[in-house]
């Protein structure tokens, strides 16, 4: 056969191939899991911007909630390596923490398979989102004083660069809203590569290393504080993106400035280890970690009443 007829041929597979890949990683595997069995008490277009998609979140409001509420609030932020993820991963999570007398916001923001985007767009929706939750507390009914951050993975990262204040654009206004706490599972941060601990690293874990040092200086890690929230982390040791010794370097950052961290390490799980998709063990777990620490904190359950309403 002619030269021609097999470069046509490649050619053809590869564009095949190539809408496949588009096809999976527009597949929403969390929505078909959770839609029906965690429904959220609405979903509301959180921000606009002009000729973009709009972005949404999932609300979950407790039972017997009202406007004029002062509930606890926490946010988390899905996961994807700001690539690729679901508004619908920590669903879940949501519905036992409304139980618990939270409101949870589970909000979209731009990914590269969807936007377009890169990793700083993305830690800007994470900056507007807080923005957004401060100037509608009213309507959403919550304390601002309560406000919880968390996400995984990449969702993890931009949780961790808001609880550190620093806006990625550089100096500007001063944030007005800071989270009470900060919830991460195996959140992607401590980008740097230690030359002694990759040594040791499995081949995947020297790849996902090399690809998050590209990203040096979008790590949330060098702008660590005194004043920065109690901070919870859970990692499991065979992580193969996030190697064990990232979180441990980060959470020793966290402890140098005084920080109040808790780090449970699972044995033998890899990342991701959380997810109700993966283990009902490992989520029931995570889950009860979590509520622990924010109970411990009085960052959950109800509060007093306040202003009327307005509109998120």
């Amino acid at each position: 056969m002619s030269y021609l007829f097999w470069t046509s041929l490649i050619l053809l597979l590869a564009t095949v191939g190539y809408r496949a890949l588009q096809r999976a990683l527009r597949l929403d595997r969390f929505k078909g899991h959770f839609q029906a069995l965690y429904p959220p008490s609405e979903t509301v277009t959180w921000l606009q911007r002009a000729g973009q998609r709009p972005l949404r979140a999932l609300i979950y409001k407790p039972p017997n909630w009202q406007a004029t509420d002062r509930r606890p609030c926490v946010v988390l932020f899905f996961g994807g390596a700001w690539r690729v993820g679901s508004v619908w991963q920590f669903a879940p999570f949501a519905d036992r923490l409304r139980a618990q007398g939270a409101v949870v916001i589970l909000p979209e923001y731009r990914i590269k398979s969807r936007d377009r985007s890169t990793v700083l767009e993305a830690m800007e929706d994470g900056f507007a989102l807080m923005d957004q939750i401060s100037q509608s507390a009213d309507c959403l009914g919550v304390d601002l004083a309560r406000v919880c951050v968390g996400g995984g993975s990449a969702g993890g990262h931009l949780a961790a660069w808001i609880a550190t204040g620093a806006h990625p654009n550089g100096p500007q206004t001063p944030q007005a809203l800071k989270p009470a706490a900060l919830l991460l599972l195996n959140p992607a941060v401590n980008f740097p590569i230690d030359q002694a601990a990759y040594q040791g690293y499995s081949q995947q874990q020297k790849f996902s290393t090399r690809g998050l040092a590209k990203l040096s200086a979008l790590d949330p890690m060098p702008h660590i504080e005194p004043g920065h929230p109690d901070t919870l982390i859970l990692h499991g040791d065979h992580d193969q993106l996030v190697p064990v010794d990232k979180v441990k370097g980060y959470a020793a950052a966290l402890q140098n400035q005084n920080v109040t961290v808790t780090l449970k390490i699972y044995p033998g799980r890899a990342h991701a280890f959380f997810n109700q998709t993966v283990s009902s063990d490992d989520f029931e777990s995570s889950c009860a970690t979590l509520i622990d620490f924010l109970a411990e904190r009085s960052l959950l359950g109800s509060a007093a009443v306040i202003r009327p309403s307005e509109t998120f």
